[in-house]
């Protein structure tokens, strides 16, 4: 079956409203950009996440003493690397006890990561040719445009270990409780 991941958890509102919906991953993005927050800001909102619910931190350039410091809190058990990861950044995320996912791209779909991930772009709502892909040695997260109204299809075509949305779960830059369980319903009931 396939996993969801809602993904640029901001509030504690957010958080609230994925306790609520159950997905199985959610996304704490330690980067530059609109969704950032810092150490602190991931600690206290993924401490609030009922268990169960795995929590992702997404970064662009690893820093592994914060990662050090969530994954000591108990805070965060996957690590995200929104570029592609090398086996050195594998290797030391997996010695602070963190699952690991990476992108990838069709000219290099391969990864030492445990999760290969395929994302259109940088938060942009664009999505992909799916049927265009690559055969991946490894489970895929499927990223990048996906909503209610085309994950079904995503799913049917690529297959995905997990599927991962963010901006089109917004309105106005929040996440929407509508598009959020819509989402959620949309990907489980397309298995």
């Amino acid at each position: 079956m396939t996993q969801v991941k809602v993904c640029g958890l901001m509030t504690a509102a957010d958080v609230a409203l994925v306790n609520a919906l159950r997905p199985d991953l959610v996304g704490f993005v330690l980067a530059a950009g609109r969704h950032q927050r810092t150490t602190a800001e991931v600690l206290a909102l993924a401490k609030q996440v009922a268990p169960g619910i795995r929590r992702v931190a997404v970064v662009v350039a690893p820093d592994f003493d914060q990662l050090a410091s969530l994954a000591s809190a108990g805070t965060i058990d996957t690590v995200q690397f929104h570029r592609p990861a090398t086996l050195a950044q594998v290797q030391r995320a997996r010695a602070l006890g963190l699952t690991t996912i990476a992108r990838v791209s069709e000219a290099s779909p391969e990864t030492p990561a445990d999760v290969a991930l395929v994302d259109a772009g940088d938060g942009s709502g664009q999505t992909l040719d799916w049927r265009a892909l690559p055969a991946f040695s490894q489970p895929l997260m499927l990223a990048g445009g996906l909503d209610a109204a085309n994950v079904a299809q995503a799913i049917a075509l690529v297959h995905p270990a997990i599927v991962d949305a963010s901006s089109r779960l917004e309105t106005g830059g929040a996440k929407d409780p509508a598009k959020v369980a819509a989402f959620i319903a949309a990907a489980r009931n397309a298995e």
